[in-house]
């Protein structure tokens, strides 16, 4: 747990860095080109993800390499928006760092080693954030003027070390795709809706508002994910207990200390957002940070109850949930898209209690008795955030 607290607190500190030497409207561009990485990211590395764990050996080291290959390429293509476009030069190079860095992770994942692949995840995101400090301060102290551009290519340094570390690990293994086309598309393609409910409204804000509301947001969404993670860590202790009764609520986290977790992130979050309100911070950061307090309570119970949902096998509920919140948050997006950055905070916490409202009815609904029902069949897996979903 060290190396993963250890990747949010580091994400924590990027994000400050970014603010304090370059401002908010910078962040919020920075964040737009997150978003795109993380969409596009995920969605292209989930068959990978999926298949890695179930698929014979020799499947799994071509498919590996395939892995690799595809980062590689994508951090070449992301060159040619250099002159461009920086959200996507961005979005599509650190998706091909981040399935690189996969494909290295990959064997440790595949022998079930969650400590060697936290800690690659981490030693990468510091090497980052350190590199991406260094020239942010670095360049302050030389009397230069540091650039959104040059901190990010300072940011993008690790994923080339790392790219050459894993060229040795796939080396000697013809590249192969990760499962037959409708395999293909269906991992990817619930992974896409996923994604598209968890960053795809970051894209939204900034094409309907500008970089300065998408930074407000995008801080507040940080410091709220930051903290309701803890319920994912109180929810990882129950793992265990739950796969070995098939999803039985009586060996899961025990739903009074869930509500009470839930409600002490969003109590924490609202006493940030009352801090903002009376100190010289922009309103409507302090508004949207009051706002996002329901937020954090109901992702971290969501995070809880998704370890249930996993244990049961219930990843037709989970995705279709997701992805059929999607056009309704962007809907509401839309509709709420002049209220900034509050407007942004009050979708968002909309559409996860409409979330959190599903997954309770799932688990505690009438006529549910704590266990998978026996023809719901599922393969879904988590989402594989890259790095440190906290602050990039």
């Amino acid at each position: 747990m060290l190396y993963v607290y250890g990747g949010r607190g580091t994400g924590l500190v990027w994000t400050v860095a970014l603010i304090h030497q370059l401002g908010i409207s910078d962040y919020g561009l920075y964040s737009l080109g997150f978003a795109l990485m993380s969409v596009l990211g995920q969605t292209l590395s989930n068959p990978y993800v999926v298949r890695a764990v179930r698929e014979p050996e020799e499947d799994f080291l071509r498919e590996r390499a395939g892995r690799y290959l595809l980062g590689l390429g994508l951090m070449v293509l992301g060159q040619c928006f250099l002159p461009l476009n920086y959200i996507a030069w961005f979005g599509v190079t650190v998706a091909g760092g981040e399935l690189i860095v996969g494909a290295y992770k990959a064997r440790a994942m595949r022998q079930g080693d969650p400590h060697v692949t936290s800690r690659i995840d981490t030693t990468r995101q510091v090497g980052s954030v350190v590199a991406g400090c260094a020239y942010l301060f670095g360049a302050s102290v030389m009397g230069m003027h540091p650039t959104l551009l040059g901190a990010s290519i300072a940011y993008c340094l690790p994923y080339v070390v790392i790219a050459a570390l894993a060229a040795f690990t796939v080396r000697g293994h013809r590249p192969q795709l990760p499962g037959p086309p409708r395999t293909i598309l269906v991992l990817a393609g619930e992974m896409l809706g996923t994604s598209a409910f968890l960053a795809g409204d970051v894209l939204l804000l900034g094409w309907l508002t500008d970089t300065t509301v998408v930074g407000y947001y995008n801080l507040t969404w940080v410091v709220a994910s930051a903290i309701c993670y803890v319920g994912q860590a109180f929810g990882t202790t129950y793992a265990q207990t739950l796969r070995d009764s098939g999803g039985a609520l009586s060996t899961g986290p025990p739903l009074k200390y869930t509500l009470a977790i839930g409600a002490g992130g969003g109590l924490l979050v609202l006493v940030i957002g009352i801090v903002l309100l009376i100190s010289p911070a922009p309103n409507e950061l302090a508004v949207a940070m009051i706002v996002m307090a329901a937020y954090c309570a109901f992702r971290t119970i969501i995070m809880v109850f998704q370890f249930v949902l996993y244990a049961q096998r219930r990843d037709m509920v989970r995705m279709t949930a997701v992805i059929g919140l999607v056009p309704v948050k962007f809907g509401l997006l839309a509709v709420l898209a002049h209220l900034g950055a509050v407007g942004a905070a009050i979708t968002t916490s909309v559409s996860d209690a409409v979330l959190l409202l599903i997954f309770t009815l799932a688990i505690y609904g009438k006529g549910r008795h704590g266990r998978r029902p026996a023809n719901d069949q599922g393969d879904v897996s988590a989402v594989e955030r890259p790095g440190d979903g906290a602050g990039g």
